[in-house]
């Protein structure tokens, strides 16, 4: 009910639009008594999160066809209090989800040009870098206060698995490419420096994008985060499911000599599932 109702105020006051990307540039006029509703806050921002990493997990378009953004700037919902991560990184993260539906979609109707991807591609990764950056220097976003020590660990996990997503989509699941090679090494290393292993248990979906692309010589390190993670099958969560489609991608390159990526172990495995 409050997100049909969210939806519908949003489409009555925002221009219609063919570019899902584009839809929240116009502020929606919504339910003014919802906004400083602290219960709403976190029913819609919980929303949000699932849909945009049920997507990512799936390289799919987000199933629920809200305004993402707009959502979030309109409530005054904050991200990282909820989880962890900041609303930025996960809005670049449904960026990229759309720039992968839009290539696949272009490449369907024999349309796709390259120039194009690749311009899209890199404007969203000189995005992510800035964030990254910020978050290396211990900034925060405009619209929020300033990040404790794990909320900057988590997202630059999240924003760093994003760029090694992002590589994905423009040039394949090609775990030899140079800059999927540094993505992961990258995130392999913020992994690693994890102030507390046992985050690894909510940077989930992070963990299989990065260990699913991982090097041979990378590959014990990640198991070595599971063991520090103390993850067991009575673990809450999908982690382990998650260390499975990466071993899974894992043998698969090694026997078939195949660039998998996580959603095609999933679709092997019969799993389907927010990586959460």
């Amino acid at each position: 009910m409050i997100i049909s109702l969210t939806q519908a105020r949003i489409q009555s006051t925002t221009s219609h639009s063919s570019d899902l990307q584009n839809e929240h540039r116009r502020a929606p006029e919504i339910c003014k008594y919802f906004e400083d509703d602290i219960g709403i806050q976190v029913v819609l921002g919980s929303i949000i999160s699932y849909d945009i990493i049920a997507a990512a997990s799936t390289r799919s378009p987000p199933s629920l066809g809200l305004y993402h953004e707009t959502i979030l700037k309109r409530f005054g919902i904050t991200l990282q209090t909820l989880f962890g991560y900041t609303n930025r990184v996960m809005t670049l993260i449904v960026e990229i989800v759309f720039l992968d539906h839009w290539k696949k979609e272009q490449e369907k109707n024999c349309k796709l040009s390259m120039v194009e991807l690749v311009r899209r591609g890199t404007k969203i990764e000189e995005q992510l870098e800035r964030h990254i950056a910020d978050l290396r220097s211990n900034s925060a976003p405009k619209s929020s206060s300033i990040l404790s020590a794990s909320q900057i660990e988590i997202t630059y996990i999240y924003a760093l698995s994003a760029l090694t997503y992002l590589h994905v989509v423009v040039s394949g699941a090609h775990s030899e490419m140079p800059e999927i090679k540094e993505s992961v090494s990258r995130t392999l290393s913020a992994f690693q420096s994890l102030a507390d292993p046992k985050l690894l248990r909510t940077l989930v979906w992070p963990f299989c994008v990065s260990g699913c692309l991982a090097l041979e010589g990378q590959q014990k390190a990640f198991c070595e985060l599971v063991s520090k993670a103390e993850i067991t099958s009575l673990t809450m969560g999908t982690c382990l499911q998650a260390f499975e489609i990466i071993k899974e991608c894992w043998e698969m390159r090694r026997t078939y000599k195949y660039n998998c990526d996580w959603v095609l172990v999933m679709n092997k495995l019969g799993y389907c599932f927010p990586l959460i």
